[in-house]
């Protein structure tokens, strides 16, 4: 089995913009994309950078192949590669080069050709980022991007990824809300905006379990405060080592996660069924992001 790696995007300033890049036509087992800049005065914090990248959406022929937000693809890394993706320079000096690196992955391991995006004709798969220029943590800011093209690779299946927002259901307390059905679940990544922080033990979700077709399946009530124990399995340890850098990573993230072990014994089967749901116990009355990570049969 061959790969070739290329660059599709070379030090591209980047304005409020969305850029849009056709991806090769070999099958894909997945990008790399970096963001760089200057630091402005002080150290860049993690958050600072990532928003710089407000979203990013790979779709062929307008079917949704990935669409996630970028603290949501920081967490997809965490939870596929079980570390933290590289961010260089963790000092405070003026102008120093920062460059964070996001894996946008077609596949849960990577350079697996049977599980990899499928080759497609030129011009049918496309990427695009929607940034931000930023102005008061770092200047001058260029991406890049590379692609891992698998030749003559006929996956089985490829990974799909999509984040939505839960809007607030109006009241603490229960909080259904419809799931993908007819591939599938690799995993469900919920990221809240209320993290217990002083004096509080609140959660923006306090609760989870996951029904299918009115069954309990798997989670019947996995807890908040358990859920984040659970990151010691995919990125767990000190992240940093700045003042400013201390907090946990990634935030106000937790896992529903349906490959433990990585070997797909586990996954949450969804074809033929008719209701799959996410039952949230909402410690607050606010929105929620929640990311499905998906595995789907090539022509399915």
């Amino acid at each position: 089995m061959k790969f070739i790696r290329s660059n599709l995007v070379h030090s591209h300033t980047s304005a409020t913009e969305t850029v849009t890049v056709d991806l090769p036509t070999n099958a894909i087992s997945h990008l790399i994309f970096s963001i760089s800049g200057f630091q402005m005065t002080d150290e860049a914090t993690l958050a600072e950078i990532l928003a710089f990248l407000n979203t990013l959406t790979v779709s062929e022929l307008g079917k949704t192949v990935l669409a996630v937000q970028s603290e949501d693809l920081y967490g997809l890394n965490c939870y596929l590669y079980r570390q933290r993706p590289v961010l260089t320079n963790n000092i405070t000096t003026d102008n120093a080069e920062r460059c964070l690196s996001l894996i946008v992955p077609f596949g849960r391991r990577i350079f697996d050709p049977s599980e990899c995006y499928p080759a497609c004709k030129k011009g049918e798969l496309t990427l695009y980022a929607d940034m931000t220029a930023l102005g008061t943590s770092i200047d001058n800011g260029v991406i890049d991007i590379d692609c891992v093209q698998l030749p003559g690779a006929t996956p089985t299946h490829w990974l799909r990824t999509r984040t939505m927002t839960v809007v607030a259901p109006g009241a603490t307390g229960d909080n259904e809300v419809s799931l993908p059905i007819g591939s599938e679940i690799v995993a469900i990544q919920l990221r809240m905006v209320t993290f217990p922080t002083t004096s509080s033990h609140v959660y923006g979700v306090e609760k989870i379990a996951i029904e299918v077709d009115e069954a309990e399946e798997g989670y019947s009530a996995a807890v908040a405060q358990c859920l984040v124990g659970d990151g010691i399995f995919r990125c767990g340890g000190k992240p940093m080592n700045m003042l400013l850098q201390q907090q946990q990573l990634p935030a106000n993230i937790v896992w529903v996660d349906y490959d433990p072990l990585g070997d797909g014994q586990f996954l949450l089967d969804t074809k033929g069924k008719s209701a799959v749901k996410a039952r949230l116990d909402m410690g607050v009355n606010e929105a929620v992001y929640m990311t499905t990570i998906e595995r789907v049969a090539v022509g399915g």
